[in-house]
């Protein structure tokens, strides 16, 4: 089967208006020469999201939009862009800012150049992270390791990319900011590779985070995930042991030859 694309982006955006057209002039600018199409998910907004994207959208040809009427969650609006995507590869990333477009087309690369690009999944491992940030991310990665038993890094980091058909195992995703884990877990619960480089993760420059913004938010994001967590444990795939030789692969930079460490 033919494809118009050789790589789907998807981007949520929960009122996200400010930032679209810089967002966008970026995908142009570092997406050259890839063929690619950009799935903007209007998740929900209630700000002048889906204006600002119907007035911009003609000026970028690489890009379409998904509106969903009413928020459901995070995760529900990734697995929606999902879905629409046309690519034999998918992606996804942050609308926010935080995370280089150039990223995207980075671990895209990696992809092509593994010796079967359909069974990797590359991501994204952040630096520039403020030290509250790296404390919570360490206690969920470290916490889902240990509920698992699978080894687990920067779980919540992008950009993510993948074959799509690792898109037929996702038979029961969650709909909140749990998605990201449990997309990895499926990964390395089918066999799959995953490999990690590091990436910039600035401060955004627009809005807040809607989930980590205080550590009111934080301390409620972790008890969510623990307990999803929880329950993820007390399935007989996800509590199954993983073979060691599935451990990540972090990458010292973005090329391919670079040296490696597994954990």
């Amino acid at each position: 089967m033919r494809h118009p694309f050789e790589l789907s982006v998807v981007l949520p955006c929960y009122n996200e208006s400010r930032g679209l057209e810089a967002i966008l002039d970026r995908f142009a600018m570092h997406g050259s020469g890839v063929s690619f199409e950009l799935i903007l998910v209007d998740n929900g907004s209630t700000d002048d999201t889906s204006t600002v994207l119907e007035r911009l959208l003609s000026r970028y040809p690489f890009a379409r939009s998904v509106r969903i009427e009413e928020n459901r969650g995070y995760g529900h609006g990734l697995f929606t862009g999902l879905q629409a995507a046309s690519a034999p590869f998918l992606a996804w990333s942050h609308a926010d800012l935080q995370t280089d477009p150039a990223d995207v087309f980075r671990a895209f690369r990696l992809v092509q150049d593994y010796p079967q690009p359909e069974r990797v999944l590359v991501k994204g491992r952040r630096h520039g992270r403020s030290l509250s940030e790296r404390v919570v991310s360490m206690g969920m990665q470290t916490l889902a390791t240990l509920i698992l038993l699978t080894p687990l890094s920067e779980i919540n980091a992008q950009p993510k990319v993948f074959s799509r058909d690792l898109l037929d195992r996702l038979d029961a995703p969650p709909a909140d900011f749990n998605f990201d884990l449990y997309v990895l877990l499926r990964a390395k619960r089918a066999g799959w590779r995953v490999l990690s480089f590091p990436v910039q993760f600035p401060p955004r420059p627009f809005g807040v985070s809607h989930w980590a913004s205080t550590w009111r938010s934080k301390v409620r994001t972790m008890s969510r995930s623990a307990a999803y967590m929880f329950r993820l444990g007390l399935t007989r795939e996800s509590s199954y042991p993983l073979p060691a030789a599935h451990s990540e692969v972090r990458l010292r930079s973005a090329h391919p030859e670079a040296p490696a460490s597994t954990r």
